[in-house]
């Protein structure tokens, strides 16, 4: 029999239990959610969650980065809806709805949200570990309720091992190793928090209620903390019942419920660590030596799969690692706290030690700035294309997987430049018979903060000539600025000047026979007003209707469905930059004729408002055939495609590029060699030469049916390319140079000395669409030796293969676009003479001098740049600039008379990179705004209590 003073105890310790039981987790429940939602409703959700509902209707949010999102508020929500109901309808407890589902619900959630960005396989496992865990033990409360049942009591059930229960184990076996986990992890915080609770009480009751008020606003932020700090101990506390009552339903086989524990235990640690380990490592090995061989191309491109995913994830380390292994010695907390408490440094440092080993799977194992850097670099070489382009999908996800909008959108506009709307665009098309004006206006809105550059990649007919470029503040034509025609280095160097000093200029170059690219600068910032934009272009007419520039790629501008586009009036609706080309009415084709002056100041005026002064030089040492004292004639016959003809009795050099893009063309590749072998070479000959990445070495092959199977790996710039081929020539005579290629990657161009001489006409043929640009040297090579572009073997034969005449003392220039073009030294009879037409002639006269000019000739350059600056056309060695002020026109005219005004550089190497993860912007947002103010009343009220502390002394 018990004593009445055990009796008394008992009954005590009783009491206690169930005030802590049912008031304690009652208290804190509501506490918590209470907090919880007040923060969610007043702070999450107007200040981060409005932005982040609009990017998700736009599509710029991942709907696994927005779920969690919805936990956060919609957990709270739910749990606080249940608890209010009577616990006989809910048949479970507020602790087990608390620590059980709610705890660990928001703990994944807090973690993928504010934590955790771009997800990693790893980081998948573990997040989906918790939830698994999550589901188990609602299906066993919910089996448990139907089975009438208190989970909290000890199951007296059968022994029965069912699915159900083998499942509960694996799910409930998967929590409990992550609650050990999240506690260890949590007690290297427990002594340090601790002594600080204890040094608090050195304070006076009064300063001690000071302190609390001034950290009252904050109160809401404590509960929250101490609720997710807690919760691997609450999942603990009830994934260990809910186990143990599972474990003894398995009657006399609880062995084998604690093997299966154990192995699930172990399993998911080791696929963990698998899929956890960092596979930059791997791929950093594979491409640290060049392969020389193609046996060891192929090895690699074998592990391309393993390369791609390395280099990625390096790329990515920034946005898919919260913690990086070169900063551990900044971010050393746990060594610092425990200093702070007079823990021996030994101990400090060998805790910091076991807290880092514990994070290392949240922890990129380097310098990531430095091997995003090398990952760039190594994927431009391996595949050819930047890393930025060729992976855009996976680095958009990860720069969308950020509770922080502004700096979500600022990556974004990064990596999709879409910085510049375009929110007007005008066309205005005037046929003139068979050849046509046509006139661009744009205006362009800054949707920043910051003045933007817009870049346009785009090409022409080959015929086509670009004639003005103006900018404008408004659409008043008479208040727009014009342009100037300048030597093309020249205009580059003012145009990047004055882009430094923030003026405002426009460039226009050609930086291939079709190729242009458009720069303005700068684009207002948001709500100062807008930039208008006038080019002006004269094209023959085509087959298929009227020519419209063919955009290759653009930066910075953007349009939407609301962009205002207009076509002679009328107005169009477009999803690319222009809308389909207007048809044009069928008009028979006439020749037209313009009049040259050898030696004298001839033309007309180009009738352009950029100032430029008229007559020049003509370029009478040209090489042509037919120079002489009087006046001579470009003339331009229509040529039917009917009378084209491929090439008899001719030596050809095939060079085939040898680079990995050219792996999704091995289909056109190959169809190209089909066609050759069956239409071109049963009546001529060809040599293949297979160029090859270095250190490889490229190949000749004196058949192309030697050919059986070619490898294509890293990357090769078309130069590169010529020099392999002209190392292997030896002293063979070819009549033309094909060079096979894809459309390349500009921004991996280097500059090259000079231009190759390969005595030979040289056509870049690019399968799949043109390259954007080129470099000087290899443009000159193009020009210089009287070759081309094109798309498509067959135009480029049938160009080679014909050679029209109109008789003696006529020298053919070329034969492009259905006309066949003649300098000729008396006039055409037939032929119609038209001013309007002389600027169409005079870029074919200039694409002829162009053969003959030498680089290093700056009396030969200078009068080719005379001939488009009188007629006020754009070439490949004269580029027109818009320019706003005298300071800028001084600073042209003394660009205009350096010794380079001629030498352009590469540009636009780099694509823009996305801004790092962790970037401080100089204006906090409102989000940032609320916890600045917390974070300031907390250190206020710190402040003032110890002040009033050290005033008592």
């Amino acid at each position: 029999m018990k004593s009445p003073f055990v009796s008394l105890l008992q009954l005590g310790f009783e009491i206690c239990t169930w005030i802590c039981k049912r008031f304690f987790s009652q208290a804190f429940f509501w506490a918590f959610n209470a907090s919880l939602l007040l923060v969610a409703y007043l702070g999450l959700l107007p200040f981060i969650g409005l932005a982040l509902i609009g990017d998700l209707m736009s599509g710029l949010v991942p709907w696994d980065f927005f779920l969690p999102f919805v936990g956060l508020v919609g957990v709270p929500t739910a749990c606080a809806t249940v608890g209010v109901l009577p616990k006989q309808k809910r048949r479970l407890s507020l602790p087990q709805l608390f620590w059980g589902v709610e705890a660990p619900l928001l703990a994944l959630c807090t973690l993928r949200f504010f934590w955790l960005r771009d997800l990693t396989p790893g980081t998948t496992l573990f997040l989906a570990a918790g939830l698994v865990g999550i589901f188990s033990l609602c299906h066993w409360l919910y089996q448990q309720h139907l089975d009438a049942i208190d989970p909290m009591q000890p199951h007296s059930g059968t022994a029965d091992i069912g699915y159900l229960n083998i499942g509960y184990l694996i799910g409930f076996s998967l929590m409990l190793v992550l609650a050990v986990y999240g506690t260890a992890l949590i007690s290297f915080y427990l002594l340090p928090l601790s002594w600080l609770s204890i040094s608090a009480l050195i304070f006076s009751l009064p300063q001690v209620m000071l302190l609390f008020l001034y950290a009252g606003i904050l109160l809401p932020i404590w509960i929250i903390f101490l609720g997710l700090l807690l919760s691997p101990l609450g999942a603990l506390w009830i994934y260990g019942q809910a186990w143990w009552q599972t474990v003894r339903s398995f009657g006399e086989r609880r062995i084998w419920a604690g093997l299966l524990t154990a192995g699930v235990a172990v399993g998911g640690l080791g696929l963990f660590l698998t899929l956890n380990q960092p596979p930059q490592l791997t791929a950093f090995k594979l491409l640290a030596a060049p392969a020389a061989t193609p046996q060891a191309q192929q090895e690699l491109l074998q592990q391309q799969g393993v390369i791609r995913q390395g280099l990625v994830n390096a790329y990515l380390a920034r946005y898919r690692y919260p913690r990086q292994a070169s900063q551990l010695a900044e971010n050393g907390h746990i060594y610092q706290m425990y200093r702070a408490i007079q823990a021996p440094e030994s101990w400090a440092f060998a805790l910091q030690q076991a807290y880092g080993l514990l994070l290392s799977p949240f922890t990129y194992p380097g310098d990531a700035n430095l091997d995003a850097d090398k990952a760039s670099a190594l994927y431009g070489q391996f595949f050819d294309t930047p890393i930025l382009r060729g992976e855009k999908p996976a680095i958009q996800n990860a720069l969308e997987s950020t509770f922080n909008r502004s700096e979500a959108k600022a990556g974004l506009n990064d990596v999709n430049e879409e910085r510049v709307w375009l929110a007007q665009q005008q066309l205005k098309l005037t046929p003139q018979g068979d050849w046509a004006e046509v006139e661009l206006h744009e205006v362009y809105e800054n949707k920043t903060l910051d003045q933007q550059e817009i870049l346009y990649f785009f090409s022409l007919p080959e015929s086509a000539v670009i004639t003005g470029l103006w900018l404008g503040e408004t659409d008043d034509r008479s208040q727009r600025y014009a342009f100037s025609v300048s030597p093309r280095g020249a205009a580059q160097q003012v145009y990047n000047a004055e882009v430094t000093r923030r003026q405002d200029p426009a460039l226009l170059e050609q930086v291939g026979p079709r190729q242009y690219r458009l720069r303005a600068f700068p684009i207002p910032p948001l709500g100062q007003g807008q930039m208008h934009l006038w080019l002006t272009y004269k094209v023959l007419q085509q087959p298929d209707g009227w020519a419209l520039p063919e955009l290759h790629e653009r930066r910075n501008i953007f349009w939407t469905n609301r962009t205002q586009r207009q076509l002679n009036g009328k107005s169009v609706a477009s999803d690319t930059w222009f809308p389909k080309a207007p048809a044009a009415k069928p008009f028979q084709p006439v020749a037209h004729q313009m009049p040259l002056s050898w030696g004298s100041d001839s033309g007309s005026d180009s009738g352009s408002d950029s100032g430029s002064d008229s007559g020049s030089d003509s370029g009478s040492d040209s090489g042509s055939d037919s120079g002489s004292d009087s006046e001579a004639q470009i003339i331009a016959q229509p040529f039917a495609a009917s009378d084209y003809k491929l090439p008899q009795g001719q030596r050809f050099a095939i060079l085939l590029d040898g680079s990995y893009s050219m792996n999704a063309h091995s289909a056109e590749v190959q169809q190209s060699f089909q066609w050759l072998q069956s239409h071109v070479l049963t009546q001529n000959s060809a040599d293949l030469y297979l160029t090859a990445a270095s250190p490889a070495q490229p190949r000749r092959l004196d058949d192309l049916k030697q050919l059986t199977q070619s490898s294509f790996y890293g990357t090769i710039a078309p130069s590169q390319m010529l020099q392999q081929f002209l190392d292997l020539r030896g002293d063979s005579a070819y009549d033309a140079v094909l060079l096979l290629t894809d459309a390349g990657s500009y921004e991996l161009t280097a500059d090259q000395p000079a231009a190759l001489d390969l005595s030979a006409p040289l056509w870049m043929v690019h399968l799949g669409g043109l390259q954007s640009a080129y470099d000087d040297a290899t443009l000159a090579a193009i020009q210089n030796s009287g070759g081309g572009v094109a798309t498509q073997l067959e135009p480029v034969m049938q160009r080679l293969g014909t050679q029209p005449s109109l008789g003696s003392n006529t020298t053919r220039l070329n034969l492009v676009d259905g006309y066949a073009w003649y300098l000729a030294k008396t006039p055409l009879p037939d032929a119609k003479t038209d001013p309007n037409f002389e600027a169409l002639a005079a870029r074919q006269w200039v694409t002829h001098l162009s053969q003959y000019v030498k680089p290093d000739q700056l009396q030969e350059l200078d009068s080719i740049h005379a001939i488009t600056k009188q007629y006020g056309i754009v070439s490949p060695y004269s580029s027109m600039l818009v320019l706003v002020n005298d300071a800028q026109r001084q600073a042209l005219r003394q660009a205009e008379q350096d010794k380079d005004r001629f030498n352009r550089e590469v540009e636009d190497q780099a694509l823009p990179q996305p801004s790092a993860p962790l970037a401080v912007s100089a204006t906090p947002e409102p989000s940032e705004w609320l916890l600045l103010i917390l974070a300031a009343g907390l250190l206020f009220g710190v402040y003032r209590v110890q002040k009033q502390k050290l005033s008592e002394f």
